[in-house]
């Protein structure tokens, strides 16, 4: 392994860092953050910590970077390889993480917004004609099959993307196939959240329907 690989990691991380802290910072003027900020932002068999800062992972790669430096100096070649591996993995997942942040807040957007509609709705004087309380009813309604239509339009197109990559993947002459086969697992995250929020958005509309 050179030195220059290693050179380069530290290069990517110093700027993740900026990064993270500028991400981190905004994130926590976010209200609609709340609903996050109590969940891990990466699986445990990647990163053995559980935080909702960008900044907490980068400074854990950047010890295991350390770390890595010195082990070289053992000549424990099996063990750096593997290292250095992880490492990799654990900084491109950071990458996509960080520009993912914004899809990320998508479904949380949501939940705030529909929290405030309810919220007003409960402070709204009750139509007194009939006509008036139709269509107090249905303003909730489509703009749930928009929310519905705008999901399944991602869906689509995370499907799509999955598409392509596993394509690329089963062309024999890609040789490194690690950074495909990471976001190919990170797309397939992405469309597992993407599909909740429409179960739980096609709830609502039947609930909805059902109320009227």
């Amino acid at each position: 392994m050179k030195k220059t690989a290693l050179s380069r990691l530290g290069v990517l991380l110093t700027q993740l860092a900026s990064d993270a802290i500028v991400i981190d910072a905004a994130n926590k003027q976010k209200k609609s953050h709340y609903y996050l900020q109590d969940q891990p932002l990466f699986d445990d068999k990647l990163f053995p910590i559980a935080s909702s800062s960008y900044l907490a992972y980068v400074k854990y790669a950047q010890q295991r970077l350390m770390h890595l430096n010195k082990l070289l100096k053992t000549d424990n070649k099996d063990l750096s390889d593997v290292m250095f591996t992880q490492l990799e993995e654990q900084i491109l997942s950071l990458i996509t993480a960080i520009k993912s942040n914004e899809t990320r807040h998508h479904d949380s957007d949501y939940r705030l917004d529909r929290r405030k509609r309810l919220n007003a709705q409960k402070h709204k004087k009750k139509p007194t004609d009939y006509k008036q309380m139709a269509k107090a009813m249905m303003v909730p309604s489509h703009q749930l099959h928009a929310k519905l239509a705008e999901v399944i339009g991602f869906e689509r197109r995370l499907e799509e993307m999955i598409r392509i990559k596993e394509l690329e993947l089963s062309n024999k002459r890609v040789k490194d196939t690690s950074v495909l086969q990471l976001e190919v697992l990170t797309l397939h995250q992405r469309l597992g959240r993407c599909r909740k929020a429409k179960s739980e958005i096609e709830r609502e509309i039947e609930l909805s329907e059902k109320s009227r």
